[in-house]
């Protein structure tokens, strides 16, 4: 009986062996047959279309409008220092005492009648009006004035002032922090797209292909094709009619180049892309020797290891905190009501604790679908 087990399992394992055979020579020969159908239609496209898209995401430029419509409230004062200068005439008519400040000589002709002895014509007479004189006279001229007058005032403003502005924003991706790791993916599936390109494309090629393996001169599968274009094109233009590109950005606001580089793919896929990187020692190498030289600068960490947004979260979020607990809040005692969660003080806070914003939240209404940083 166990003769017979034993026999049976035997000729079952022999079919079963067989018929295994049998199918993987079959899939072997489809798949032979097939492998530059499935390299030219299924892995280029597939590989070729990630890597393509990876660099189109890296040469694309966000080109948006953003409408600003507020009324802005000022309160201030505004401080007034100039010279106001008065060029002009000050027209006097009117009567006024005058006095004398030295004695004035007079000397004027005269009829003078002397009693018992006649007229005498033509007479000299010589006078001396003293100083301190007042004599009633009357002003009619045009006095000129020319001055510089100095103006140091404080004036009081308070306006609201509506803003209506649509702000255009030309921003290229390349130049942000989205170019590290778009252009990780883009290391991680060029050496392969090059490998792909450079295997046969058909039977007939594998023949050279082979020849020059067994020469013991193997062709370079990860050579660059000069001319192999990832992308076209875009379907709709940025920048177009953009009168500021010229305009200089303020030295405050550029960015500083950290020598960070991507880490890249497989490294010996990637030592072939990027030779210059691996001669330093590779990717982790040089990232080392970045970060100490940054630390060494004085150069904030979250600036450039990806913790900025998380940082920033949290100064805005105890800037608000701060902000609510120096607004005085309004009493019964005092005429006025206490604000909820949802009334804005005059100061424009929210007096109540912020929380984190909600990443995943939908923005309502028509806002362009533009959310402010932090929304809590």
């Amino acid at each position: 009986m166990l003769r017979k087990i034993g026999k049976f399992i035997w000729n079952f394992m022999i079919i079963f062996s067989f018929i295994v055979n049998i199918i993987l020579v079959i899939v072997l020969l489809v798949a032979g047959l097939l492998i530059f159908d499935i390299k030219n239609n299924i892995a280029e496209p597939l590989v070729g279309g990630l890597h393509s898209s990876f660099v189109g995401l890296h040469d694309a430029t966000i080109d948006w409008t953003i409408p600003v419509r507020e009324v802005l409230p000022v309160r201030d004062m505004l401080p007034v220092r100039d010279t106001l200068a008065v060029n002009d005439s000050i027209a006097l008519d009117q009567d006024t005492i005058v006095r004398l400040t030295q004695p004035v000589p007079l000397t004027v002709s005269a009829t003078i009648t002397l009693p018992g002895v006649g007229v005498l014509n033509n007479a000299q007479v010589v006078l001396s009006l003293p100083a301190g004189l007042e004599l009633p006279v009357h002003l009619d001229l045009d006095v000129p004035v020319n001055l510089q007058v100095p103006i140091a005032l404080d004036v009081p403003v308070s306006l609201d002032v509506p803003v209506n502005l649509d702000v255009r924003a030309v921003i290229p991706l390349g130049e942000t922090q989205l170019h590290d790791p778009v252009e990780n993916l883009r290391l991680l599936f060029e050496p392969i797209v090059r490998v792909l390109y450079n295997l046969p494309d058909d039977f007939s090629e594998v023949g050279p292909f082979v020849a020059d393996v067994l020469d013991g001169s193997p062709p370079n599968l990860v050579a660059e094709d000069p001319n192999f274009v990832p992308w076209s094109g875009f379907s709709e233009t940025a920048g177009a009619g953009y009168d500021l590109v010229n305009e200089p950005v303020p030295q405050t606001n550029l960015p500083m180049q950290t020598g960070i580089v991507p880490m890249g793919g497989i490294p010996g896929l990637d030592a072939e892309v990027r030779p210059d990187i691996y001669a330093q020692g590779g990717p982790a190498v040089v990232n080392a020797q970045a970060a100490n030289s940054l630390s060494a600068q004085g150069v904030p960490p979250e600036s450039y290891n990806g913790d900025y947004g998380v940082f920033a979260a949290a100064a805005q979020a105890q800037a608000q905190i701060q902000a609510a607990q120096e607004t005085p809040v309004p009493t019964e005692e005092t005429g006025g009501t206490i604000p909820d969660a949802s009334t804005p003080s005059d100061a424009g806070i929210i007096t109540a604790i912020p929380i984190a914003p909600d990443v995943g939240a939908t923005p309502a209404g028509n806002d362009m679908g533009i959310i402010p940083v932090p929304s809590g």
